[in-house]
């Protein structure tokens, strides 16, 4: 007996569905068209995307081969381009030459782990250096006067290096000749920002850091080459600030001169090294001392700089007059504003005596003509004509200054001492020779 419901009617056995309804087979009919349309579409697109992929990769492929078969002439443009424009001329030695399709980043790669754990000699450890380079910025250089061919330079590495010029080596790898450090100093625990060759004898370096002091050094001495700083050929004075800037008396070698960033501006005698300074002035308030220089052309004129934007001039000989001895202040002279910024490096014109030069950050240079000035004219032109001559002290016994290399080879352990002991004998006969020439006048 075939189910019915409650109100009689009559129910399909196939589940509801009357498949004998002519109206839902046109239905489903149509939709199953509907639905192979889609289909059709749907494969159709995908067939378009394929073929998008497969355009795609062939070009990434192309750009592939073209990047690795023009890289070397990008590299050697880019190169060019930087050579002519001030920049290194290192990089188509460095990237320009791949050993093959994947040599380039290969061979970058291989240069970052040799820079993680390499040897600190190693000239690719540090970028391309060579072998016995600073590793941090250079701070200062000095020409040694009686040496010509020898020049010291101070970094921020907390060393100093002299470097004889002439004498090259070659780096073994077809690179060329380079000149390489004859010594490095290590007295210094802090950046080096100062040093400065002594006028007349051509083996005493003074140097100044920022972990305040001030040293002397003779090239000569085995233990400073070694960098033992606590042997007597090293000697040291205190600052009771960074150093900024020092400075040899030319008119008087045996006074070293050294400015410190809290303004403080003193005087040694390098007789009496590591003593109490021969005197010790405030040359400005506030921003400190920047540079210092003296005036080779005319005796006791000293002036500073400094981050106020002004140039002091100040007078370091007793009494106003010729005479070479300083007093325990200075005198001061006077000073200007330069207009240029803040003031960072000054320097006194050689062969005229009354031209100044300075610098600052105004990215402007000021030239100062004290010729007309009434008030240092009045103190210092005197000394001009009168006073000693400008440039370097010749050695008063008539001996030639021996072979750098060959002094420093020598290894004295008393370096220091007898070239301090030398110096006090040519200042005692260059007095006397003045003293017998004044008599003949």
């Amino acid at each position: 007996m075939m189910p019915s419901s409650n109100d009689g009617e009559h129910i399909p056995s196939n589940g509801g569905v009357n498949l004998h309804n002519g109206s839902h087979d046109t239905d489903i009919h149509d939709w199953m068209k509907s639905a192979d349309g889609k289909f059709v579409s749907l494969e159709n697109d995908s067939r378009s995307m394929k073929d998008k992929m497969e355009t795609l990769q062939s070009t990434s492929e192309r750009m592939e081969e073209f990047i690795k078969t023009h890289l070397p002439i990008i590299n050697l443009a880019a190169a060019t381009s930087n050579s002519l424009g001030g920049g290194p001329t290192t990089a188509a030695v460095l990237t320009g030459e791949p050993e093959a399709k994947d040599g380039v980043a290969v061979k970058k790669k291989k240069k970052k782990k040799k820079k993680k754990g390499g040897n600190n000699n190693s000239s690719q450890s540090r970028g391309g250096l060579r072998e016995g380079s600073h590793t941090d910025a250079v701070m200062g250089l000095s020409w040694n006067n009686i040496h010509a061919q020898v020049l010291a330079s101070g970094s921020a590495d907390g060393t100093v290096k002299l470097w004889d010029v002439t004498q090259t080596t070659s780096d073994g790898k077809g690179g060329g000749n380079y000149v390489r450090p004859s010594t490095t100093l290590t007295h210094h625990t802090d950046k080096v920002q100062s040093l400065a060759w002594h006028p007349s004898e051509g083996t005493l370096l003074a140097t100044g850091g920022y972990d305040r002091k001030i040293c002397l050094v003779d090239a000569r001495s085995a233990a400073a080459v070694a960098g033992n700083a606590k042997q007597d050929n090293v000697k040291k004075a205190k600052l009771l600030a960074d150093c900024e800037a020092i400075a040899w008396d030319p008119h008087n070698p045996q006074y070293l001169t050294a400015a410190s960033e809290d303004g403080v501006v003193q005087c040694w005698d390098v007789r009496k090294f590591g003593q109490e300074p021969v005197w010790s002035m405030v040359a400005h308030e506030y921003g400190g001392v920047s540079d210092i220089c003296y005036n080779q052309n005319v005796p006791g004129m000293l002036i500073t700089c400094s981050i106020d934007k002004t140039v002091a001039l100040w007078d370091t000989t007793q009494n106003n007059t010729n005479s070479s001895s300083p007093t325990p202040s200075p005198q001061p002279c006077g000073s200007k504003e330069m207009n240029v910024g803040k003031l960072h490096s000054l320097s006194c014109y050689p062969s005229a005596p009354w031209i100044l030069a300075c610098g600052g950050s105004g990215n402007e240079l000021a030239i100062w003509d004290m010729e007309s000035e009434d008030a240092i004219q009045k103190r210092f032109a005197s000394r001009v004509n009168g006073g000693e001559s400008a440039g370097v002290p010749a050695r008063s016994d008539g001996q030639e200054e021996p072979d750098f290399e060959a002094v420093m080879a020598l290894g004295d352990s008393a370096a220091t001492d007898k070239a301090l002991e030398v110096m006090n004998k040519s200042k005692k006969k260059k007095g006397k020779k003045k003293g017998k020439a004044h008599k003949k006048k």
